[in-house]
């Protein structure tokens, strides 16, 4: 996968999280956008740190 498309998915999705966590609804954060969106950076995060394991071997 491109590397510049990850980056700006993974920017687009840290953009959820800081939406949901202070922008969110009127009643307090909109943990059902939080949590999809931290979930889908850390495996962005893992799918690169193998990404990068493999190609050093």
């Amino acid at each position: 996968m491109n590397t510049k498309l990850l980056e700006l998915t993974g920017f687009a999705l840290i953009g959820g999280m800081i939406y949901a966590l202070f922008g969110g609804g009127k009643e307090g954060p909109l943990w059902i956008l939080f949590w999809p969106c931290a979930i889908g950076v850390v495996a962005i995060n893992v799918y690169r740190a193998k990404k990068k394991k493999l190609t050093k071997k």
